[in-house]
């Protein structure tokens, strides 16, 4: 069961580190506010594997 989990943990934050060099590359751009938590330094990597809680900025139509 440790292990399981141990490689799960693993795989995700593979791809949180995946989603941030494929963002450094400029093939994906968040579109939240200057104030979200995602665009934090540390937090930014996991900004593709946690999509939850964003503060996008009101749309202009």
């Amino acid at each position: 069961m440790r292990r399981a989990l141990v490689s799960l943990a693993g795989v995700y934050l593979l791809f949180a580190v995946i989603g941030r060099f494929v963002e450094g590359m400029g093939a994906v751009e968040c579109g939240c506010a200057d104030d979200c938590w995602c665009k934090r330094p540390v937090l930014s990597t996991f900004r593709w594997v946690f999509p939850w809680g964003h503060r996008c900025p009101p749309q202009s139509d």
